[in-house]
Protein backbone atom coordinates (compact mmCIF):
# COMPACT_ATOMS: atom_id res chain seq x y z
CA UNK A 1 0.00 0.00 0.00
CA UNK A 2 1.78 3.55 -0.97
CA UNK A 3 1.14 5.93 1.43
CA UNK A 4 1.06 9.58 0.07
CA UNK A 5 2.62 12.62 2.01
CA UNK A 6 1.79 16.03 1.29
CA UNK A 7 4.79 18.22 0.50
CA UNK A 8 5.79 20.91 3.42
CA UNK A 9 3.82 23.99 2.91
CA UNK A 10 6.07 26.99 1.31
CA UNK A 11 6.04 30.02 3.37
CA UNK A 12 6.27 32.66 1.05
CA UNK A 13 8.79 35.52 2.62
CA UNK A 14 7.38 38.60 3.41
CA UNK A 15 9.58 41.50 2.37
CA UNK A 16 11.00 43.37 5.34
CA UNK A 17 9.87 46.46 5.97
CA UNK A 18 11.83 50.14 6.83
CA UNK A 19 10.34 49.47 10.20
CA UNK A 20 11.81 45.97 10.69
CA UNK A 21 15.17 47.39 9.54
CA UNK A 22 14.79 49.91 11.94
CA UNK A 23 13.81 47.10 14.53
CA UNK A 24 17.30 45.68 13.90
CA UNK A 25 19.13 48.94 15.12
CA UNK A 26 20.49 48.56 18.98
CA UNK A 27 19.37 52.07 20.67
CA UNK A 28 21.58 53.04 23.26
CA UNK A 29 19.76 53.45 26.69
CA UNK A 30 19.38 57.77 26.79
CA UNK A 31 22.03 58.88 29.75
CA UNK A 32 21.33 59.92 33.10
CA UNK A 33 22.61 63.64 32.27
CA UNK A 34 21.58 65.20 29.07
CA UNK A 35 24.80 67.81 28.05
CA UNK A 36 24.55 69.67 24.48
CA UNK A 37 26.60 66.97 22.75
CA UNK A 38 23.89 64.52 23.46
CA UNK A 39 20.70 67.01 22.05
CA UNK A 40 22.84 68.56 18.95
CA UNK A 41 24.82 71.70 20.08
CA UNK A 42 24.11 74.43 22.80
CA UNK A 43 21.37 75.61 21.23
CA UNK A 44 19.56 72.44 20.87
CA UNK A 45 20.11 71.85 24.53
CA UNK A 46 18.97 75.28 26.09
CA UNK A 47 15.72 75.43 23.50
CA UNK A 48 15.25 71.78 25.58
CA UNK A 49 15.51 73.79 28.71
CA UNK A 50 13.53 76.51 27.87
CA UNK A 51 10.36 74.48 27.06
CA UNK A 52 10.52 72.11 29.75
CA UNK A 53 11.84 69.35 28.24
CA UNK A 54 14.71 69.04 30.22
CA UNK A 55 15.37 70.64 33.64
CA UNK A 56 19.42 72.37 34.33
CA UNK A 57 20.92 70.99 36.87
CA UNK A 58 24.08 73.05 36.79
CA UNK A 59 25.71 74.76 34.22
CA UNK A 60 25.36 72.82 31.04
CA UNK A 61 24.13 69.71 32.44
CA UNK A 62 20.33 68.84 32.64
CA UNK A 63 18.31 65.90 33.34
CA UNK A 64 14.57 64.40 32.06
CA UNK A 65 11.75 66.73 34.02
CA UNK A 66 11.35 62.86 35.48
CA UNK A 67 14.45 62.53 36.51
CA UNK A 68 14.87 63.31 40.69
CA UNK A 69 17.14 65.14 41.29
CA UNK A 70 18.92 63.73 43.94
CA UNK A 71 22.52 64.38 45.54
CA UNK A 72 24.22 61.55 43.56
CA UNK A 73 23.19 62.99 40.67
CA UNK A 74 24.61 66.53 41.64
CA UNK A 75 27.41 64.96 42.35
CA UNK A 76 27.89 63.18 38.92
CA UNK A 77 27.08 66.43 37.24
CA UNK A 78 30.42 67.34 39.17
CA UNK A 79 32.81 63.98 37.88
CA UNK A 80 34.13 65.52 34.76
CA UNK A 81 35.93 68.22 37.23
CA UNK A 82 37.25 65.57 40.02
CA UNK A 83 40.45 63.65 39.53
CA UNK A 84 41.10 60.46 41.14
CA UNK A 85 41.48 60.72 44.54
CA UNK A 86 40.02 64.03 45.41
CA UNK A 87 36.90 64.79 46.96
CA UNK A 88 34.52 67.26 46.38
CA UNK A 89 34.54 69.98 49.56
CA UNK A 90 32.78 73.01 50.42
CA UNK A 91 30.66 75.23 49.01
CA UNK A 92 30.29 72.25 46.18
CA UNK A 93 29.86 69.54 48.75
CA UNK A 94 27.42 71.51 50.40
CA UNK A 95 25.70 72.30 46.80
CA UNK A 96 25.87 68.06 45.95
CA UNK A 97 24.08 67.61 49.45
CA UNK A 98 21.33 70.08 49.71
CA UNK A 99 21.14 71.94 46.61
CA UNK A 100 22.75 75.30 47.89
CA UNK A 101 23.11 77.91 44.58
CA UNK A 102 26.50 76.68 42.99
CA UNK A 103 29.35 78.76 42.11
CA UNK A 104 30.48 78.12 38.49
CA UNK A 105 34.06 76.46 39.99
CA UNK A 106 33.85 73.69 41.63
CA UNK A 107 36.20 72.88 44.74
CA UNK A 108 38.23 69.85 45.21
CA UNK A 109 40.04 68.46 47.93
CA UNK A 110 43.33 66.67 47.24
CA UNK A 111 44.27 64.75 50.57
CA UNK A 112 47.70 65.10 51.79
CA UNK A 113 49.92 62.67 50.27
CA UNK A 114 48.04 63.06 47.06
CA UNK A 115 49.08 65.29 44.01
CA UNK A 116 47.23 68.60 43.45
CA UNK A 117 45.27 68.58 40.37
CA UNK A 118 46.62 70.35 37.21
CA UNK A 119 45.27 73.74 36.75
CA UNK A 120 41.71 73.45 35.10
CA UNK A 121 39.08 75.77 33.66
CA UNK A 122 35.76 75.88 36.39
CA UNK A 123 38.16 74.35 38.85
CA UNK A 124 40.05 74.95 42.31
CA UNK A 125 42.26 73.00 44.32
CA UNK A 126 43.01 73.09 48.28
CA UNK A 127 45.12 70.39 50.00
CA UNK A 128 43.91 69.43 53.78
CA UNK A 129 43.74 66.10 56.04
CA UNK A 130 40.68 64.00 55.27
CA UNK A 131 40.32 61.10 57.67
CA UNK A 132 37.99 58.23 55.92
CA UNK A 133 35.09 58.31 57.38
CA UNK A 134 34.74 62.26 56.27
CA UNK A 135 34.07 61.11 52.38
CA UNK A 136 31.14 59.69 51.05
CA UNK A 137 31.05 58.07 47.29
CA UNK A 138 27.88 59.57 45.95
CA UNK A 139 27.40 57.88 42.72
CA UNK A 140 31.22 57.19 41.48
CA UNK A 141 32.11 60.89 42.94
CA UNK A 142 33.81 61.28 46.53
CA UNK A 143 32.50 64.39 48.66
CA UNK A 144 33.15 65.19 52.24
CA UNK A 145 30.26 64.18 54.66
CA UNK A 146 27.88 66.54 55.44
CA UNK A 147 29.56 67.19 59.04
CA UNK A 148 32.98 67.34 57.73
CA UNK A 149 31.63 69.88 54.93
CA UNK A 150 29.58 72.05 57.30
CA UNK A 151 33.21 72.58 59.29
CA UNK A 152 34.39 73.34 55.76
CA UNK A 153 31.90 75.77 55.49
CA UNK A 154 31.92 77.83 58.11
CA UNK A 155 35.95 77.85 58.45
CA UNK A 156 36.45 79.16 54.74
CA UNK A 157 33.51 81.09 54.46
CA UNK A 158 32.50 84.77 55.53
CA UNK A 159 30.20 83.96 58.32
CA UNK A 160 27.01 86.01 56.31
CA UNK A 161 27.04 83.40 53.84
CA UNK A 162 28.23 80.52 56.03
CA UNK A 163 24.83 80.65 58.66
CA UNK A 164 21.96 80.16 55.41
CA UNK A 165 24.10 77.01 54.25
CA UNK A 166 24.55 75.60 57.58
CA UNK A 167 20.83 76.36 58.21
CA UNK A 168 20.15 74.66 54.50
CA UNK A 169 22.73 71.18 55.54
CA UNK A 170 20.71 70.81 58.93
CA UNK A 171 16.69 71.09 57.08
CA UNK A 172 17.69 69.15 53.07
CA UNK A 173 20.77 67.17 54.72
CA UNK A 174 19.99 66.32 58.36
CA UNK A 175 23.56 67.68 59.55
CA UNK A 176 23.84 66.78 63.29
CA UNK A 177 25.51 70.42 64.82
CA UNK A 178 27.04 68.69 67.59
CA UNK A 179 28.78 65.77 65.20
CA UNK A 180 30.30 68.84 63.43
CA UNK A 181 31.72 70.48 66.42
CA UNK A 182 32.94 66.70 67.22
CA UNK A 183 34.85 67.08 63.11
CA UNK A 184 36.03 70.33 64.06
CA UNK A 185 37.36 69.53 67.81
CA UNK A 186 39.82 67.06 65.58
CA UNK A 187 41.39 70.06 64.29
CA UNK A 188 43.24 72.50 66.78
CA UNK A 189 45.00 74.48 64.32
CA UNK A 190 42.49 74.64 61.79
CA UNK A 191 41.97 78.02 60.03
CA UNK A 192 39.01 80.11 60.73
CA UNK A 193 38.64 77.49 63.90
CA UNK A 194 36.53 80.19 65.92
CA UNK A 195 34.47 81.33 64.13
CA UNK A 196 33.38 77.76 63.20
CA UNK A 197 32.61 77.32 66.43
CA UNK A 198 30.96 79.94 66.98
CA UNK A 199 28.15 79.12 64.17
CA UNK A 200 27.71 75.73 64.57
CA UNK A 201 27.45 76.23 68.89
CA UNK A 202 24.33 78.90 67.55
CA UNK A 203 23.26 75.88 65.31
CA UNK A 204 23.53 73.13 67.83
CA UNK A 205 21.42 75.53 69.87
CA UNK A 206 18.97 75.67 67.84
CA UNK A 207 15.85 72.85 67.51
CA UNK A 208 16.62 69.97 65.62
CA UNK A 209 13.83 69.63 62.55
CA UNK A 210 12.05 66.08 62.45
CA UNK A 211 14.89 63.45 60.69
CA UNK A 212 17.48 65.31 61.35
CA UNK A 213 20.30 63.06 61.86
CA UNK A 214 24.32 62.57 61.52
CA UNK A 215 26.58 61.27 58.49
CA UNK A 216 29.40 59.14 58.80
CA UNK A 217 32.45 61.30 59.50
CA UNK A 218 32.70 62.11 62.78
CA UNK A 219 34.96 59.76 64.31
CA UNK A 220 39.03 59.23 64.08
CA UNK A 221 40.61 56.86 61.12
CA UNK A 222 43.29 56.54 58.99
CA UNK A 223 43.72 59.35 56.33
CA UNK A 224 43.11 58.55 53.00
CA UNK A 225 45.97 57.63 50.87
Amino acid sequence: MTTLTQPPAVVSARARTPADLAMDVPVADAPLLVRPEHVGGRVAWADLVRCGALVRVREDVAVRPTTEVTPAVRALCLAPLVPPRTVVGGMSAAWVHCGVPDDAVVEVVHPLGVHRPPPRHGRVARQSALLRPETVELGSVLVTTVERTAVDVACLTDPRLAAPVLRALVERAGLDARAALRVLDLRHRRTGRPRARALLTDLSAAPAPPGAGSSPGAGTAPRLP
